[in-house]
């Protein structure tokens, strides 16, 4: 599939929390998505740009985008994952420059039949790599019935 969809559709985030400006390509296994970094988001700082600790947040965006427009289905909001961890995370930069223009990808290495997946996933700024990072996801079939469950 190539699609240039607006992520806010499949991202389940309020409006303002979306990072992602458009899904470039999906397919089985690979999301690629851009984003442009600005001011005025929930995640900046100030008119500096975006924070190092940003590029995690836009990761696992990238991996809810992917995997909202695979499984998209008219009239059913996009299945909630739960990020359970980043490992191998590495930024080169510590201070994402208002203006840059972001290339993310997200490649789905692994997932089980419960719902465990690995993300292999990064990010390019004017066609340089400048992170990378290993996420690990939940993906339960119903996360309303699964945070049920682990209640006390």
């Amino acid at each position: 599939m190539n699609s240039r969809a607006t992520a806010a559709a499949y991202v389940p985030h309020e409006f303002g929390a979306v990072l992602i400006d458009s899904v470039e390509a999906v397919d089985a296994h690979l999301t690629r998505a851009t984003a442009h970094v600005h001011a005025g988001t929930p995640f900046g700082d100030g008119d500096e740009g975006w924070p190092a600790w940003v590029v995690a947040e836009i990761m696992a965006q990238t991996v809810a985008a992917g995997v909202g427009i695979r499984e998209f289905q008219p009239g059913v909001r996009p299945r909630l994952g739960l990020l359970l961890g980043i490992r191998q995370f590495e930024c080169s930069q510590p201070l994402l420059a208002p203006g840059s223009h972001l290339v993310f990808e997200a490649f789905e290495s692994t997932r089980d039949e419960r719902g465990m997946a690995v993300f292999d996933c990064t990010i390019a700024s004017d066609g340089a790599r400048i992170a990378s990072a290993i996420l690990s996801v939940y993906l339960p079939q119903n996360v309303d019935e699964y945070l049920r469950s682990i209640e006390p």
